[in-house]
C-alpha cells in the first residue's frame, strides 16, 4: 500500500488503542488493559517499519468525489476508466520529456516501462493506489520523477495563483499540456473532485480548482519552432536557466533542457570551463504563447551550446 496512506492509517489506530487504555487501569482491568497494551506495541513497531522501509518506486493514491461517486460505495466506471487512462498518459508523457524524446505526434517512447498497476481500491472518498511495479532501488526511479513532475504540474496548473500557472506554460512541453488540459476536462465534465496522495505531499483540488485549471488549460495554444542564434551565453545550472546576450542588446532567455543541462555540465557538476560569457552558437526552441483574452508572447528553452564564434 502507498506509503503515506499506511502510515497515516497506523497512526490512527495506534491513537485509538491509545486512547482506550487511558479509560482503564492495569489494576481495574488487567486483561483487557495487557491486550491493548500488546496491540499498541505491535502497531507502533509497525509504524517504525513503515517510515524505515523506502519509498523509492512510483506510487499514489487518487481519490475521486462528487457527482460520479457514491459515498463510500462506488463510482462510475467510465468515469474512473477514463480518469486513470489519462493520469496514465500524462505520467509516460512526463517521463518521455524527461530526456527530450517526446515528439509533438505519434507513439511515446517507453510507455510500456511507464506503465503503473492498480494494486488496490480504497474506501472513504472512492480512490485507487497506482503503483510502479519491480524491486524497491536505493535513489527514487525515474519513472517516480515522472509521477511526481506530473502531479506537481496539475496542482500548479490548478493553483489560484496566475504567476504559477504562466510560469509552467512557459515551460512544459506541448504534448504534457495537451494531456493536462484532457485530463482536466474529463474531471470537470464528470463533475469531480480529486485529492492526490504521494508519500511526501498531499494535494486537494475542489470543483472551483477543477473547473479553473481546464478554463486555463483551454485558454492556452502553443506554438514551437526550434532556430539557431548567437550570442554571449551566461548560464545558472543551479536554476536551470540562461541568458544569451546579443550585440543589439537584446537579452533572450529562459529554462535550459535537461538533455542540455547534462552537455555543459562536466564530471563534477560544474560547468565546463570558458562556456560561461563566451560567444556561442546555440539552439533554442522558441514558443509563442497565446492565451485567450492576452497578448502573444515568447518563451525560449536552450536545446544545445555550440561552437564559440
Amino acid at each position: 500500500m502507498l506509503k503515506r496512506i499506511a502510515r497515516d492509517a497506523t497512526k490512527a489506530d495506534l491513537a485509538a488503542v491509545e486512547a482506550l487504555l487511558k479509560e482503564r487501569t492495569e489494576e481495574e482491568d488487567p486483561v483487557g488493559y495487557l491486550q491493548f497494551a500488546l496491540r499498541a506495541d505491535e502497531l507502533t513497531k509497525r509504524l517504525e517499519e513503515i517510515e524505515e522501509t523506502p519509498s523509492t518506486n512510483a506510487e499514489v493514491g487518487l481519490f475521486f468525489g462528487g457527482r460520479p461517486v457514491v459515498g463510500s460505495y462506488g463510482i462510475q466506471a467510465e468515469f474512473g476508466a477514463k480518469a486513470i487512462s489519462e493520469f496514465q498518459t500524462l505520467v509516460s508523457n512526463a517521463y518521455a520529456s524527461m530526456d527530450g524524446n517526446l515528439g509533438a505526434r505519434g507513439p511515446v517512447r517507453h510507455r510500456e516501462r511507464t506503465q503503473l498497476f492498480l494494486t488496490n481500491v480504497v474506501r472513504g472518498s472512492f480512490g485507487f493506489i497506482l503503483e510502479q511495479m519491480g524491486d524497491q532501488k536505493l535513489i527514487d526511479s525515474e519513472i517516480k520523477q515522472a509521477l511526481l513532475g506530473a502531479v506537481d504540474l496539475i496542482f500548479k496548473v490548478a493553483s489560484p495563483d496566475q504567476e504559477t500557472f504562466e510560469g509552467i506554460i512557459e515551460e512544459v512541453d506541448g504534448r504534457i499540456l495537451s494531456s493536462l488540459r484532457s485530463f482536466f476536462k474529463v474531471l470537470d465534465e464528470a463533475g469531480a473532485t480529486l485529492r492526490i496522495v504521494e508519500d511526501r505531499r498531499e494535494y486537494t483540488l475542489q470543483r472551483a480548482d477543477v473547473e479553473l485549471a481546464r478554463k486555463r488549460t483551454e485558454a492556452v495554444t502553443l506554438q514551437e519552432i526550434e532556430n539557431n542564434f548567437v550570442g554571449t551565453i551566461y548560464v545558472l545550472p543551479a536554476s536551470r536557466r540562461f541568458e544569451l546576450h546579443d550585440q543589439d542588446g537584446s537579452i533572450l532567455k529562459g529554462p535550459i533542457s535537461r538533455h542540455c543541462l547534462e552537455e555543459i555540465l562536466d564530471a563534477n557538476g560544474e560547468v565546463v570551463a570558458g562556456l560561461i560569457g563566451s560567444r556561442r552558437h546555440v539552439r533554442l526552441r522558441v514558443r509563442e504563447i497565446q492565451t485567450r483574452g492576452y497578448d502573444p508572447h515568447k518563451s525560449y528553452i536552450l536545446l544545445a551550446v555550440g561552437e564559440m564564434t
